[in-house]
């Protein structure tokens, strides 16, 4: 249902087309919060129509077949502002990463730091595009629009979710390592994990 009001909140910008939807909006404008292919758009798109929350049209274009583009309707706007003034509960939490390390006692440490260093690598990549997305965002710009303030305010979240996920895989490689080494002196490391140092009443970073 989400990907719905993702649609009828774009559209309450501009008449767009499927097409237009799927490059400029959720390939650009929203790959940091959510994702939808061509087909779930096109899908969505339909049931929206037969929803009555959208009405489309075809648009002639020059030497190449019309587009069909979409307009929200009244009701779809009632919807929207309706959607947007709740409250919704997160979405189940789901992990492919985690299911590899809850199960990791079955690699070596060497195949398990591998894995974390890789983890690592793919959220330090999707920070540094999350610090040019919001840099082209604010370029040029000496006062940001309401509707700037907020698409800021996504890519700081999906910001601080990288640097957490970061700083969380550096403890885990510092954990891994210490036990190592532990193994190796023949005594038990001192556990680190989440930026503790010992017990519970250690201080987070």
């Amino acid at each position: 249902m989400s990907l719905d009001f993702a649609i009828l909140g774009f559209l309450s910008e501009a008449d767009q087309s499927g097409y237009d939807l799927k490059t400029r909006c959720f390939d650009t404008q929203a790959r940091h919060f959510w994702t939808a292919d061509q087909a779930q758009v096109y899908r969505t798109l339909d049931r929206l129509e037969r929803d009555h929350l959208v009405t489309s049209r075809h648009v002639a274009q020059t030497a190449k077949p019309s587009r069909r583009v979409f307009k929200l309707t009244p009701s779809g706007r009632d919807a929207l502002g309706e959607w947007l003034s709740s409250a919704h509960e997160p979405p189940p939490y789901r992990d492919p990463f985690l299911i590899q390390l809850y199960f990791a006692e079955h690699l070596t440490d060497d195949s398990l730091a591998e894995v974390l260093r890789e983890s690592r690598s793919f959220h330090q990549q999707r920070l540094g595009d999350l610090r040019q997305q919001l840099s082209g965002l604010l370029k040029g710009k000496k006062r940001l629009s309401r509707r700037d303030e907020f698409a800021q305010m996504t890519l700081e979240a999906a910001m601080s979710t990288e640097r957490a996920n970061i700083d969380w895989l550096d403890d885990a490689l510092e954990t891994l390592r210490a036990e190592a080494e532990a193994q190796e002196r023949g005594s038990a490391p001192q556990k680190r994990l989440f930026g503790l140092n010992g017990d519970t009443g250690g201080e987070t970073r």
